[in-house]
């Protein structure tokens, strides 16, 4: 068995998008020890041995991560410092939750939808930064969702103040009388909105702190089927349609794809010798987020309030 030399982390791992990409990696080369970084140490250890199973590469294992709780991401992070696994050269943000049978918040009182998607992720990233090797990267997966001109069927993001955005009852007032499932939406799309401004922020700081990290967004496309758990709140009509009827849609919509295309692409995006920092994936191709997602003012908001709700310092 070949010695891993580097290691990356991959959120949410143990399913769907993270699953199929980890799998890709761990095949390209038994030089990566791939993390599986996920809330049941049951389901990450089931996901990373069906992953040593299937590739043949034993440097896979299963770290618990709760993006919803603080406490848990500093866990995380301390175990990690304490094991003696390979140099961190990737961090992938892929998990990420919606929730549509009301409004929901984490452990520390976040609205759910942001504090999973944006502030967890942005405290994993912040914490592990400094074991992150020089020539390193971190992919932010983000959604075509967050750009209401590509109808994808989805509501337009609604970006606020982050105060307003992290508050369960001020996040209901701003989206007033929307049905829940509706709220739940609009909750996801401004989440992978603000996925971009966090994505843009963290390259030009990083650019700002003379390090040679890049910083990359990708956009999986939308992926029915029932490879993904991203419908689990909803109705048992909408998750039938979702699993049997969209990966249909396939066939004549270009943004629509499998969750193996997608972690192909995902995975080609983390194995590339070299990627310009700030920009944005659609699928194997650069392409141009929204115009709204390059709003530098909006970005600098989110990293400052985001920074200084979790204790971090401004700049990295």
């Amino acid at each position: 068995m070949k010695k891993a030399m580097k290691t990356v982390i991959i959120t949410g791992g143990n399913t769907g998008l993270g699953f199929e990409a980890a799998q890709v990696i761990a095949s390209a080369s038994h030089e990566w020890h791939v993390i599986i970084a996920t809330r049941s140490q049951h389901r990450g250890n089931d996901a990373a041995n069906d992953l040593i199973r299937i590739t043949g590469n034993a440097n896979i294992s299963a770290m618990v991560l709760d993006l919803s709780s603080s406490s848990s991401i500093h866990h995380f992070v301390e175990q990690f410092s304490k094991a003696e696994l390979p140099p961190l050269h990737v961090i992938v943000c892929n998990a990420g939750s919606q929730f549509v049978q009301g409004t929901q918040m984490t452990a520390d009182g976040i609205e759910a939808t942001f504090g999973v998607n944006h502030l967890g992720h942005f405290m994993l990233v912040r914490l592990l930064l400094n074991h992150l090797q020089e020539n390193g990267r971190i992919v932010v997966v983000s959604s075509d969702t967050h750009d209401f001109s590509k109808k994808t069927g989805m509501p337009a993001p609604r970006y606020a103040s982050p105060s307003i955005l992290a508050d369960p009852v001020e996040s209901d007032r701003l989206l007033g009388i929307l049905s829940d499932l509706a709220k739940g939406q609009v909750r996801y799309t401004t989440s992978k909105l603000c996925n971009l401004y966090f994505a843009y922020e963290l390259s030009r700081q990083i650019q700002q702190s003379k390090r040679s990290i890049s910083v990359a967004a990708f956009n999986p496309g939308m992926m029915p089927g029932k490879g993904s758990a991203l419908t689990r709140d909803y109705s048992p009509l909408l998750r039938f349609m979702w699993n049997n009827i969209m990966p249909l849609l396939r066939f004549v919509r270009s943004s629509v794809r499998t969750t193996k295309q997608s972690g192909n692409d995902l995975a080609n995006l983390i194995l590339r010798s070299s990627v310009q920092s700030g920009t944005y994936w659609d699928g194997p191709k650069e392409a141009a987020s929204s115009e709204e997602s390059y709003n530098k003012e909006h970005a600098l908001e989110l990293w400052k309030w985001s920074s200084e709700k979790l204790n971090l310092k401004i700049q990295v």
